[in-house]
């Protein structure tokens, strides 16, 4: 039979084995069919409509990237998939579970929807938190519950129940949590974890419930335990640290040691997907065979596809040529034996995202600044003050109390900032906007002037503000509203206001990934032009409202004591 394709002088990299073999194989109808080391046979032997010498050319198979959220990088699956494919990565299971908190089971029916059709193969996770965790710590937009699980089943490329990020309350076993992870087992759903502090008896509660993976901040002691007990253990960018790689390879099996992206911002989308972390793992001691076999192969056997993330007979043929064997972007990337990206660009295909689902707009234009500052009147004063202290890193933060001197409702000290976040639906009308908000003080991010405002706000994206002055955070916000939600900084220097629009329910563009990318810097380099000092500034401003994120977070109900699950106001009254 004459194959549709057949590749041969190259340099074969084989996931199972981790070895190199310099071989030949053939394609036929998306899979493959011969793969073989040596020469290949001659035309008339083996006939091929083409036949492709990649001259010692490196083939490895297309990365599958199985734990991650596309709006994280604010822009729809079809703009996602024209971004991560030349970088190679041919396959993701999502969890939409940013868009789920707004617009709930419709809106990831419509995020499954848009994955439809596109040159990248995406699966779908059922977002299982949402809202992320009690109503009693912040004001929910959207709710999922079992027979949603069991509805959404059975859409096309579902095959999982996305993180259980309510660790504490599966733990407690929680009756709504407890009868999704039931609805998502009679689905026959996978279950995925989120375990960012569990350890001994908790964690093993946590795990019988059956949920099989964990994606948070790694470190030697919590790989270990987490494997013992029998969890895939996905280590994002942030734990590839010395020490957690040097752990990771002195394991005498790594079969259940994954490498995932989780979220990646538009500006760092442009320049690399799973191929960073895969670049990042190696840097760091990483054997490179081993790192590529932990974003293709693994993967592909944790999710149960076993015709992908391997070059072998009767496998889908996803494969990328690279000139060696770390070595990104591809020159290359080919789904189903068809070539979707080649020297960096994704080559043009025909998909149109649907509609999203209706969700309230914001009919306020503009929230008065008297509202947004610390009720502390006009002049000076000084109140007692719970004050959240982040990291420069990473999202963890600390709680402090102290003075704060205060003038017409603003800190005097250059390092703190004010934060509230307004729920959205505080937004539809003035009507309901409250007299009064819990704005909240923290300190190292390093603000000096200006302010910010953002609808994107994980995990229940409501509003979150933040800013040196009543009066710049006031012009921020306005700017985000008139634009329909998206991001917005006002820099209180006379300066232009930056505002990134994300019009599809407040949290995504469909405009291609450069020109956010374009904008996303550009906020990120006001930002630090006005004293910002932590690592990642925007990516903190949207984890600052996550409730469920280690230790002290700001939600419109105050400040979260993330561990306890209570909330305090914050300001300390006698």
């Amino acid at each position: 039979m004459t194959r549709d394709l057949l590749v041969h002088g190259a340099d074969l990299v084989d996931v199972v084995t981790q070895t190199v073999y310099r071989g030949w194989f053939a394609v036929q109808d998306g899979r493959f069919v011969e793969v073989e080391a040596g020469e290949p046979p001659a035309p008339d032997e083996l006939p091929a409509h083409e036949r492709l010498d990649l001259s010692g050319a490196v083939v490895q198979p297309g990365f599958l990237d199985v734990h991650m959220h596309i709006e994280s990088s604010l822009v729809t699956p079809r703009r996602f998939a024209e971004a991560a494919l030349p970088h190679g990565t041919t396959t993701v299971l999502q969890d939409p579970h940013e868009v789920a908190n707004v617009a709930g089971a419709e809106g990831i029916r419509w995020m499954i929807r848009a994955s439809q059709g596109l040159p990248q193969r995406i699966y779908s996770a059922i977002s299982s938190c949402i809202p992320a965790t009690s109503v009693d710590l912040e004001t929910p937009n959207a709710s999922i519950r079992p027979e949603d699980v069991t509805d959404l089943a059975r859409e096309p490329g579902v095959v999982a129940l996305g993180e259980l990020m309510d660790f504490q309350g599966l733990v407690d076993d929680d009756p709504h949590l407890v009868a999704m992870v039931r609805a998502a087992a009679e689905a026959g759903l996978g279950l995925e974890g989120h375990v960012p502090t569990l350890t001994g008896p908790e964690l093993s509660r946590y795990v019988a419930h059956g949920i099989r993976s964990d994606h948070t901040l790694s470190t030697p002691t919590k790989l270990h335990e987490q494997l013992r007990k029998g969890l895939w253990v996905m280590l994002q960018e942030k734990s590839l640290t010395p020490d957690v790689v040097a752990a990771v390879m002195a394991l005498p099996d790594r079969s259940r040691v994954l490498l995932i992206t989780d979220d990646v911002m538009p500006n760092r989308l442009t320049s690399g997907h799973l191929s960073r972390i895969v670049e990042v793992a190696v840097a760091q001691g990483w054997d490179p065979l081993d790192a590529v076999a932990a974003a293709t192969l693994r993967p592909a056997s944790y999710l149960g596809l076993h015709d992908l993330g391997v070059l072998a007979p009767g496998a889908r043929a996803d494969w990328l040529v690279t000139d060696t064997l770390v070595a990104y972007p591809p020159r290359q990337v080919v789904v189903g034996g068809r070539v979707v990206a080649e020297a960096g660009r994704t080559l043009p295909f025909d998909a149109a995202t649907p509609a999203p689902p209706a969700t309230p707009g914001f009919g306020v234009r503009a929230v008065p600044a008297e509202r947004l500052g610390l009720p502390t009147g006009r002049g000076p004063a000084t109140v007692r003050a719970r004050v959240v202290v982040v990291d420069q890193v990473n999202s963890f933060t600390r709680l402090e109390e102290r003075d704060v001197a205060v003038v017409d409702g603003a800190p005097i000290d250059d390092d703190l900032a004010l934060a509230l976040v307004i729920p959205r639906a505080a937004l539809v009308d003035a009507a309901a906007l409250p007299e009064r908000f819990e704005v909240g003080v923290v300190a190292g991010f390093g603000l000096r002037r200006g302010a910010w405002a953002s609808s994107f706000a994980h995990d229940s994206h409501n509003v979150f503000v933040f800013g040196r002055t009543p009066q710049a955070m006031a012009e921020a916000l306005a700017a985000m509203l008139a634009a329909g939600g998206g991001m917005a900084f006002a820099p209180d220097d006379g300066g232009e206001v930056l505002v990134l629009p994300l019009p599809l329910v407040g949290l995504l563009s469909d405009d291609p990934i450069e020109g956010i990318a374009e904008r996303f810097d550009a906020l990120e380099r006001s930002l630090r032009a006005a004293g910002a000092s932590v690592k990642h500034p925007v990516l903190l401003l949207t984890l600052l409202p996550l409730t469920v994120s280690p230790d002290w977070k700001i939600s419109d109900k105050g400040i979260v004591d993330v561990a306890r699950r209570r909330v305090l106001p914050p300001l300390v009254t006698a």
